[in-house]
């Protein structure tokens, strides 16, 4: 859950009329998801609106949302995948206003809910659409050729700063900033398995790189906070600003147990037989609670957030991402003797 920016609702209204032509006459914060979110309600209906921070996150987040807006379009107007966000243009023809140190995106507002707890339920569904997505993967990259992420490398850009972390935590003095105490104490006893688990990945990504592997557009992120269920009951996949180029495990992993389940699924989507990659499965299995580790460290300990800011950060590392790396051991090691059976 993401916590309120520090802006003023009524200069967020006045950019959503003045720059986007908006008919708005009220704003609700939106606190589930990790970007800062608001419904915009006014006479003609209701429009979804993102807020990005001007920070090095926000700059790096707001290249993103940009670059997704070609491959929303794409998938929409190609008929691959109909039920994406549509992004708003403003009235000068971008797709990005200003308001103070923030930057604002407008979509469509989507008439239905995260699926969240019934994400699992959704998986059949969820795996044949993401079979459609990879199927398509030749096409989308002749319209669009610039994803908003790299393709993958099985690069571990975060390994040296969370080595750091490892090394240098335990040694902050009490006289650091609250959150990088609290930061110390929630990390301090798991810096071990932390290790570990870096010692592991950094190994498994060092025998990908040596090997030919077929990459198609993967969303990479379609868990249940970015998988919806519309009112008319069919599955909507928001939140495409990691989509990037990469083997198909990059989005199969996430399905972890149901993935035999869903295989057959995914294969009809894609329209021929798949059978998954062990290796691949368990590289990211091991790199996402590491990935996600290490966005809110950088967060916590270079970005100096505010008081409530910071305690969310703290909050979902406890939560959600400290225990996702706790098991990411034994998820692996699962999912790997699963599909590396003869």
């Amino acid at each position: 859950m993401s916590a309120p920016p520090d802006l003023d609702p009524a200069a967020l209204v006045g950019v959503l009329r003045s720059a986007f032509g908006l008919d708005v006459n009220g704003m609700t914060f939106l606190p589930d998801g990790t970007a800062h979110a608001f419904r915009a309600q006014g006479p003609g209906g209701c429009a979804f609106v993102k807020v990005m921070p001007d920070s090095p996150y926000g700059a790096r987040v707001t290249a993103r949302a940009l670059a997704e807006v070609p491959l929303l379009s794409a998938l929409r107007s190609s008929g691959v995948l109909p039920r994406v966000p549509a992004a708003l243009r403003t009235r000068e023809g971008g797709w990005v206003a200003a308001l103070g140190g923030f930057r604002v995106f407008v979509y469509e507002w989507i008439d239905g809910a995260n699926t969240g707890g019934a994400w699992e339920a959704a998986l059949p569904e969820l795996a044949e659409l993401l079979g459609r997505l990879h199927g398509a993967s030749d096409g989308l990259r002749r319209e669009v050729p610039d994803l908003p992420m790299p393709p993958e490398d099985f690069a571990l850009p975060f390994e040296a700063e969370l080595r750091d972390v490892i090394g240098s935590l335990p040694h902050r003095t009490a006289e650091a900033r609250p959150e990088v105490q609290a930061l110390r104490d929630l990390l301090g006893p798991h810096l071990g398995t932390l290790e570990r688990v870096l010692d592991v990945v950094s190994a498994v990504a060092a025998d990908l790189r040596s090997r030919a592997l077929e990459l198609v557009v993967c969303h990479t992120d379609a868990h249940g906070g970015n998988v919806m269920r519309g009112a008319d009951g069919a599955l909507w996949i928001v939140d495409w600003e990691t989509a990037r180029l990469a083997p198909p495990e990059h989005d199969l992993w996430m399905l972890g147990r149901h993935l035999p389940a869903c295989v057959d699924a995914y294969a009809r989507g894609l329209g021929r037989p798949f059978s998954p990659d062990a290796d691949l499965l368990r590289f990211y299995t091991l790199r996402r609670p590491l990935e996600d580790l290490a966005e809110d460290v950088r967060w916590l300990l270079r970005e100096r957030p505010t008081p409530d800011v910071a305690a969310h950060s703290l909050r979902i590392i406890g939560e959600f991402v400290l225990p996702a790396l706790l098991a990411a051991e034994a998820d692996a090691s699962a999912v790997h003797s699963r599909w590396n059976e003869p």
